[in-house]
């Protein structure tokens, strides 16, 4: 039997930049022995792109595109969700996420299909096209993620996942999708290509997405983060009742006057220990919030055939 590999690629205002996107995936997969399902979520797009995309098709015969059109603007890693759950219905054990603004190199998926006895494949991430500063800052994120997590992401979307995988992140949700795969525990592996240059020329990430993008990918950490604090606020303590033990022993026991420094540091270290308990707190809001996420697995998508719109009963709102 024919294998059948599902590619889901989500995208918002990419105009003709996503029709180039298409056909560089269809160069690749017309030569592969096995039939590719292209599932492009479009994240309510204000341009043109969903009308381009109503009027592109294929050509090789081992190829089917699918169009979501969403209800409403959700984002990014939300619309990479939207595709997974339409995917979940697909008879098909091998799902490739990548983006379609032409960074993913798509001659990776030759290499992703071959893969059969890992349930994850990451496309890990070789030279990057960025500024020097964004580069600097995008290697100081990976560093606090590692001493943080224990986690190395030299990954982002682009990926093949087995079903088992795509069931799973169906039903947990997530806040991003990288850092939802790293803390699966199934096995795993990755092969590296470099990040293109994007098609149309102008990256959308620059330093203010990259902090989003880094707080998400914490969020997803939100257990690991919030111990981290906790065994900080706890050493704080410790030294806070040390030194004041010292200021209160030097002051009634001895005749040795208080160092200033002392005070200070007292003063210093109950401050952090409040900054501590309010990251604390805000941890626990967080794990509240991603709870309330993850109950939450409306389908917002109507599904494109034959350039018309197929009446949808799946918003459930």
């Amino acid at each position: 039997m024919e294998e059948k590999v599902v590619i889901i690629t989500p995208c918002f205002n990419e105009n003709t930049t996503v029709i180039s996107f298409l056909k560089n995936v269809e160069s690749v997969i017309e030569k592969l022995p096995q039939r590719f399902e292209v599932v492009v979520v479009d994240d309510c797009s204000s341009d043109h792109t969903l009308s381009l995309l109503k009027e592109f098709k294929f050509s090789s015969t081992n190829a089917n595109l699918t169009v979501l059109e969403l209800k409403f603007n959700v984002g990014h890693q939300a619309a990479i969700y939207q595709g997974l759950l339409y995917s979940n219905s697909l008879s098909s054990d091998k799902f490739i996420i990548m983006d379609s603004d032409g960074e993913d190199d798509p001659e990776a998926i030759a290499d992703l299909v071959k893969f059969k006895d890992f349930d994850i494949v990451n496309v890990a991430r070789g030279r990057r096209k960025e500024s020097f500063s964004f580069q600097a800052s995008y290697y100081i994120y990976r560093f606090i993620f590692k001493v943080i997590t224990g986690k190395i992401l030299n990954f982002g979307n682009f990926c093949m996942i087995k079903k088992k995988v795509l069931k799973t992140s169906c039903y947990t949700g997530f806040i991003h999708f990288a850092a939802h795969l790293s803390k699966q525990k199934v096995s795993s592996t990755s092969i590296v290509y470099n990040r293109l240059k994007r098609i149309d020329g102008k990256s959308k990430m620059n330093l203010t997405s990259l902090v989003h993008h880094a707080f998400k990918s914490f969020v997803e950490y939100a257990e690991e983060l919030l111990m981290v604090f906790l065994r900080i606020f706890m050493l704080i303590i410790v030294s806070f009742m040390g030194f004041i033990g010292i200021v209160l022993y030097k002051k009634f026991f001895t005749d040795e006057a208080i160092l200033g420094w002392a005070s200070t540091m007292t003063v210093s270290l109950f401050t952090t220990a409040l900054i501590c308990i309010g990251f604390f707190v805000m941890g626990i809001l967080l794990l509240n919030m991603i709870s309330q996420k993850s109950q939450s697995k409306n389908e917002i998508f109507n599904k494109l055939a034959n350039n018309e719109v197929l009446p949808s009963d799946s918003l459930k709102l």
